[in-house]
């Protein structure tokens, strides 16, 4: 029981199909946060003082890619760390749009 346990999380053998359906679905959920915000930065007057978090968001963008491109493209990270890698972006994400939807409109 153990063995196999320890078997599946240090494999690094996981069918591509799966690979590119997770990394798509990442790069759908990260890049949609960001665009998100973007959105409301252009059509919101009320954000105009918040240019800083537009550049933090480009450079948040930029990284998530990369890491999400290093998951695609490296096949040896063992199975309990592309999950934990996965798990740490959606989460990355989540508190992302809390720090985005907190912010004071401008004026305030």
């Amino acid at each position: 029981m153990a063995d196999n346990i320890s078997s599946r999380l240090l494999s690094t053998d996981y069918p591509q199909w799966r690979n590119l359906l997770s990394c798509i679905a990442l790069v759908f959920l990260s890049t949609g946060a960001v665009l998100i915000w973007w959105y409301l930065y252009y059509t919101l007057p009320e954000t105009e003082c918040h240019k800083d978090v537009l550049f933090l968001s480009v450079l948040w963008l930029a990284v998530q890619w990369v890491v999400i491109g290093y998951l695609y493209w490296w096949h040896g990270t063992p199975a309990f760390a592309r999950i934990a890698i996965k798990l740490l972006i959606m989460i990355a994400n989540i508190w992302f749009c809390f720090f985005l939807f907190s912010l004071k409109p401008c004026g305030l």
